[in-house]
């Protein structure tokens, strides 16, 4: 089952309209109670002035409130100019201090500090403007305790969107960092499949390989020996046949593997399942194989050796009997009809040795097949990639292959 770090959710239209909503109605409801609170519950403020200029004071407060609220939900056209207005506006109005506020503490989330010292500014000369200017009354507070108060309060709503907007900013890196690390995983998850699927197709390969020279082998003895009998002409087409069929059947299993496991839509498709691969306990069923294909093979092994093997691990298992099969494959190609030595030996805790010898002949084989060449570096490879090690002894009268595997305790 495949576990996917988990996502952060990003708001939604829904979202940010419930934002902007239930701000406007703060911004509404507390600047109001701030409204009723400045012009009415303080009989010294209606004293300190005519009627017609308190009254001339309230409408012009309600006046440029409604300016101050509806500029809150745009202020994110133009931050730093709608903000320094709604504070302006808040110096002549109770009912937009609130939102004014608002947007100052909106502009500080962006955490730039010349926007910040602009617009906070412009809101202490504001709201100390309001205080000493326009509802000064006789018992008002000296103007040192007005700007310290006024500090304090501007100092706070700049805190508070610096908080709020350093939380956002934590938010969007987590969030992105999940999203790259989803990715990531996707990737890992991607090459885990590619490499399963090249290992799969170079194990199908080995297979193919070793039914291809079987068929290239009889075929070159039907052309070259006319004088077989009909009976065993009939036999040789007949391993031709089977060993030709069980390619092709070989050879749409790694087509299928290679091909991109993607369904309708791009929907992920089932992965083709290996087949069971062979190990050593499989070893008399390929030696078999060859004799049937005409080559002589002896094979050396103890008892001892023999009972062992019953408990290596699948893995080496499956690289010494691939790694056997693509030696008698090479020898059938190079030295056909010689006869083909195959040692096993060692122990567990200490190593397992594969030794493939046979002679050679200065004909070459009477086959149509392809250049070769590969073959001894795919054994290299494989035992390179099995822990072990790999070596070619090669001269005028024979051919020697030594692999040496680890063989675990």
């Amino acid at each position: 089952m495949t576990s996917h770090p988990p996502t952060l959710p990003r708001r939604g239209a829904a979202a940010r309209l419930w934002g902007e909503t239930w701000r406007l109605l703060l911004s509404t409801s507390l600047g109001l109670l701030l409204f009723l609170l400045v012009w009415f519950s303080d009989d010294a403020v209606m004293a300190s002035m005519s009627p017609t200029r308190f009254a001339v004071l309230v409408l012009l407060d309600v006046a440029l409130g409604v300016v101050a609220l509806v500029l809150l939900p745009l202020r994110h056209r133009a931050p730093v100019a709608l903000t320094t207005v709604a504070a302006v506006l808040a110096s002549v109005s109770s009912l937009g201090a609130v939102a004014a506020a608002l947007m100052l503490v909106s502009l500080a989330t962006r955490r730039r500090p010349v926007e910040i010292g602009v617009a906070g500014g412009v809101f202490v000369a504001a709201a100390v403007a309001s205080e000493q200017v326009v509802l000064r009354t006789a018992d008002d507070v000296p103007l040192w305790m007005s700007l310290a108060l006024v500090l304090v309060v501007t100092a706070a709503l700049v805190l508070t969107g610096l908080y709020v907007g350093g939380r956002r900013e934590l938010l969007r890196s987590l969030r992105e960092r999940a999203r790259l690390a989803e990715a990531e995983q996707e990737s890992r998850l991607a090459q885990a499949r590619e490499h399963e699927r090249t290992a799969i197709a170079r194990e199908m390969h080995d297979v193919l390989a070793h039914r291809l020279s079987l068929i290239a082998l009889h075929a070159g003895a039907l052309e070259y020996r006319a004088g077989l009998d009909t009976a065993a002409a009939t036999a040789t087409a007949g391993v031709v046949r089977d060993a030709a069929r069980s390619a092709l059947t070989e050879l749409r299993e790694v087509l299928g593997v290679l091909r991109e496991p993607s369904g309708v839509d791009g929907a992920e498709a089932d992965v083709r399942v290996a087949p069971p691969q062979p190990t050593l306990a499989d070893l008399d069923d390929l030696l078999l194989d060859a004799r049937e294909g005409g080559t002589d093979v002896v094979l050396e092994i103890d008892d001892a050796v023999r009972v062992a093997l019953a408990d290596v691990s699948p893995t080496t298992g499956r690289h010494a009997f691939r790694i056997l099969q693509e030696c008698l494959t090479n020898a059938r190609r190079h030295a056909s009809g010689r006869p083909v030595s195959v040692a096993v030996s060692g122990r567990p805790g200490r190593e397992l040795l594969l030794v493939v010898e046979n002679p050679l002949t200065h004909r070459a084989a009477a086959s149509s097949e392809p250049t070769r060449g590969h073959g001894l570096v795919g054994v290299a490879e494989r035992a390179r990639l099995a822990g072990g090690s790999a070596v070619v002894v090669h001269d005028e009268a024979r051919h020697r292959v030594e692999v040496r595997l680890p063989w675990p305790a």
